[in-house]
Order: structure tokens, then sequence, then C-alpha cells
């Protein structure tokens, strides 16, 4: 009798099921480990020689696992140099969300002044924290510095995962088409960018795709793009998800040696008939 109630009933509408990934469907959960991840971050990264205990206390409040260890190797040097450190985090997106844990990607900006000799520079960076949820609050167990991240599986569960996991994959793709250059194929290089763009982004190609072109013909340059760019949305709505993305980037130049760079971005997708095009992209600068 009892196995009997839980047959559907014809022509009652099925439920949704619920995505595995619960980044920015859960708004709440996503709010949470993003306030929290943050936070972290800002804390156990920031030293002021005067007041050393401040982030022992934001280490103890706000790590686990490994992430304790990873902090304090990278603070070792800071310790040791007398420096002042301020970190901000700038920008952070959750790419992956379950009720027990979750990946946020962070955009950081970091400070640090001396007063023997006076001294003081800035420097970006960017983080992959792994976060978990213990005894109800969300604590960073994992920290990794310019990161990788294979992409998350689609996860189906209504609109906004729909919306979120689409774009994401399209500007994947999108991103790559910009950033990866061959001097040898500079056309084809703008006509991929043309094909993933959307206004106002493609009138912005078209005005500057000669200069472009001479410019990086003339040097010579050739880029190529790491495997598993980091990637996440910051919003997801049906027809527009804005996002995050670290990419690890190789530049040659004819005759000198190849130079890594880290290249933090942020960009909008628009949905077109066509399907989701980049409609903004730009890298985040280092502020202070």
């Amino acid at each position: 009798m009892v196995s009997g109630c839980t047959r559907a009933v014809p022509g009652e509408p099925v439920p949704p099921s619920v995505p595995a990934n619960l980044a920015l469907v859960d708004l709440a959960a996503t709010n949470d480990v993003l306030t929290a991840s943050k936070t972290a971050v800002e804390g156990v990264f920031s030293f002021d020689p005067a007041n050393p205990g401040a982030q022992a206390d934001a280490a103890a409040k706000h790590l686990t696992g490994a992430a304790r260890t990873q902090v304090e190797e990278r603070l070792g040097e800071v310790r040791q140099t007398g420096a002042k450190v301020t970190t901000v985090a700038r920008e952070a997106a959750v790419a992956e969300l379950t009720p027990g844990s979750a990946k946020v990607l962070v955009l950081l900006d970091q400070t640090s002044t001396r007063t023997d000799p006076v001294q003081s520079s800035s420097g970006g960076a960017a983080l992959l924290v792994t976060a978990q949820r213990e005894g109800g609050k969300w604590l960073a167990n994992d920290i990794v510095a310019s990161p990788t991240l294979a992409p998350v599986p689609a996860s189906p569960g209504g609109p906004v995962a729909e919306a979120r996991d689409s774009a994401l994959a399209a500007a994947r793709t999108g991103l790559e088409a910009f950033m990866r250059v061959d001097s040898n194929d500079l056309d084809g290089w703008i006509d991929r960018q043309l094909a993933v763009a959307a206004e106002p982004l493609l009138s912005q190609i078209r005005a500057g795709a000669q200069n472009t072109v001479d410019a990086v013909r003339t040097q010579g340059t050739t880029v190529t793009v790491a495997p598993d760019m980091a990637i996440a949305a910051k919003s997801a709505a049906p027809d527009l998800v804005t996002g995050l993305a670290v990419a690890k980037t190789t530049v040659t130049n004819p005759g000198t040696q190849p130079t890594e760079r880290v290249l933090r971005i942020t960009f909008e997708m628009t949905r077109q008939p066509d399907g989701w095009k980049l409609r903004a992209l730009s890298n985040l600068p280092v502020t202070g």
C-alpha cells in the first residue's frame, strides 16, 4: 500500500532534479562560501610585524588540513624580511559547490611595505581555495596558487545550472580563441575571435584588428595556453553569465626565451541565437 503512493500520477509534471553543483543555484550557500573564502585569504595572507598575532589568529580561525602548512610555507620568508603585507581579495567566484565542499577561485592583490629601507611593491595572484564545511562554517582546506581546474561536469537541474554550465563551456573555448596566437596564421586568429564574440566586443575586435595583426606580425609572437584553464561563474541568468578565469600562457618571440604568464581574466557571456558568445573580457589589473 505504501509503495503505491510513490507512483507518479499521469499528467503531473515531474519535479526538477537538484543539480550536483549548487554554485549560484543555492545563492545563500554560494554567498556564504564566497565570503568565508575571501575573508580567509585576506586574513591569512596579510602580515603586520607589529601585530603578528593577527595572522596567527586568522589561520587558526579559517584554515584546516593542508591549507595550514601551505600558508605557513608561503609566509615564512615574509616574516624574515620584516615587511608588512596587505592582501585584498578583488574578485571571487565559486566553481563547484556541494553541501559539504566547494572550490572557489579568488583573484587577489597584495601590497608589501618595508621601512628599513623604505620600499613598497604590489602584485597580483590567483588562488583556488578548496573549502569544506566543519561545525557549521566554511574552512579553507587546500589553497593552490596560479591554479588549473579541469572542467566541472555539467550538472542539469534548472535554468541557472543550464546557463552556468553551457556558458562556461563556451567561455573556455572562446577565451582560448583570443589567447592562443600563431604569428603564421594571424588572419585565422582574428576570424576565430570574431566567431566567438558578440557586441560590443565584436565591434572592438574589428576596429583594432589591423593594428593588432601588424604588431604581432612584427614581433613574430606565438602564444600557447596550458590545458584546464581555471574558470568559474560569478553570476548566471538565462541569457547573461559573468565569470572569472585564470589562464597559464607561454609567450615566445624570435630570439628570446619563452616567458610564462598567468592571466587573470573577467568576462561576460551573452546567449545568442547560435549559442553563447563573449560580449566583454579584460585582464584584471593590479591595484595599489
